[in-house]
């Protein structure tokens, strides 16, 4: 057996290895147990005891990556794996829906309790390798602070202005679920922020906000940029310092401690093999289209969407285009958002249905130079609901695409005819 590829967890694995690498290379034990740390993940084999005699929980970062251009012998395509060993179980440490709203983990999903999957490929396994580290630092610091990362308009709308202050750069929202407090991690290139130090603090006590510099290497970009954390609760900033200042620097490894598995290679985490839990396979392109629908778009990691199979006529597209404009206002933050995404699925939808015929024509649209004014009344906009909805049931098949844009209009007809009712 090669004993290059075991990657022992367990102090007791360690040593077996350790033995079996003292054999094959005939050197001293103590070496031996270093070197079989090193391949377990770890610095040496105190450092391996240290962190696997205390209760931690492991977490497994895992990317794919692909190379178009690639030399002779070189490798085109990979997954790359990084571990590390968490306090608390990773659900503990961050909520499953906040982890793509966190600066380093904004491309991840967990995939199962042990293990947060790139969704997409990278550009290279440099490329990928970097992304796993980053994530490492953003898991590290949510871990020490106790903070999570902003999801929702509430928290957005509390750090608005904070989104203002002079030299910020590569800034991303928190909150600290115990007070309710929210802060924003500025992260500058110390240069820019040093030639405006002085307008910037201006500008903090003006508004009454605090700043705290973070002796900690960030998240973005480690070594260049200079960390601080912005808020208007003093003592909260100064724990948060103390609390990272712990932080020890996560650096690219001169050996990589892992293997790189063959591209689509789906990694399965220990816990979900524990507890007996297939996975299911990575989203990707679908081919085959379904009954009344065909799919397009998708990508490595990224599902397909789909449309109706039969097209809407061009001159229907035509109609619905500029009302989807007049639609583009008036709404609350939910409603918006429904009809962007059926806004956007109509453009979509028109491209791929008359690009052939009406080369020009289909990216002017529903995103051209519009015509049509913006509703100003709920009455303006109840019509325009109605009308779109009629050319939607009148050009396309009944089919799950068509529902699911029946539904969004339907919500903003439902959202126009409570107002228009309460103030009657």
């Amino acid at each position: 057996m090669n004993t290059a590829s075991i990657r022992p967890s367990t102090v007791d694995g360690i040593k077996q290895l350790a033995k079996k690498i003292r054999r094959e290379r005939n050197i001293t034990h103590t070496i031996a147990l270093d070197e079989a740390s090193r391949q377990a993940g770890f610095e040496n084999f105190v450092h391996a005891r240290r962190q696997l005699e205390q209760p931690l929980y492991p977490v497994y970062l895992t990317v794919h990556w692909t190379l178009p251009q690639s030399e002779p012998g070189e490798l085109r395509a990979g997954r790359e794996i990084w571990r590390i060993d968490l306090n608390r179980p990773l659900p503990d440490i961050i909520a499953k829906h906040r982890v793509r709203a966190a600066r380093g983990l904004a491309g991840f999903r967990m995939e199962y309790e042990d293990h947060l999957e790139h969704r997409t490929d990278t550009k290279g396994q440099d490329l990928a390798r970097q992304v796993l580290l980053s994530a490492a630092r953003a898991l590290r610091f949510i871990e020490v602070t106790g903070l999570q990362p902003v999801s929702t308009q509430k928290h957005r709308d509390c750090l608005r202005q904070l989104a203002r202050v002079p030299g910020r750069d590569h800034q991303s929202q928190w909150f600290d679920p115990l007070t309710g407090a929210c802060l924003m991690l500025d992260e500058p290139y110390e240069n820019l922020v040093r030639h405006v130090a002085e307008d910037r603090q201006r500008w903090l006590d003006h508004h009454q906000f605090k700043e705290a510099s973070l002796a900690w290497e960030g998240i973005h970009r480690p070594g260049e940029c200079s960390p601080r954390m912005l808020g208007d609760d003093a003592d909260l900033l100064q724990r948060i310092a103390v609390r990272v200042a712990k932080l020890k620097p996560i650096s690219m490894p001169a050996i990589w401690p892992h293997e790189t598995s063959p591209y689509g290679d789906e990694f399965t985490s220990p816990k979900r093999q524990a507890d007996a839990n297939p996975r299911r396979p990575r989203p990707g392109p679908i081919q085959h289209p379904r009954k009344h629908t065909v799919p397009y778009g998708g990508a490595p990691g990224i599902p397909s969407e789909w449309r109706p199979k039969k097209a809407m006529p061009f001159e229907l597209h035509q109609q619905l285009g500029p009302l989807m404009h007049s639609l583009s206002s008036g709404f609350t933050s939910r409603v918006t958002t429904k009809l962007r995404r059926v806004h956007t699925k109509l453009e979509d939808w028109v491209i791929l249905e008359h690009k052939h015929e009406h080369p020009d024509a289909v990216y002017d649209v529903y995103f051209g130079p519009q015509k049509s004014s913006l509703c100003s009344t709920d009455n303006e906009r109840l019509v325009a609901l109605i009308k779109a909805r009629t050319i939607v049931v009148q050009g396309y098949d009944n089919c799950v695409p068509r529902r699911e844009l029946l539904a969004a209009l339907d919500a903003g007809i439902a959202e126009v005819e409570k107002y228009l009712y309460q103030n009657q």
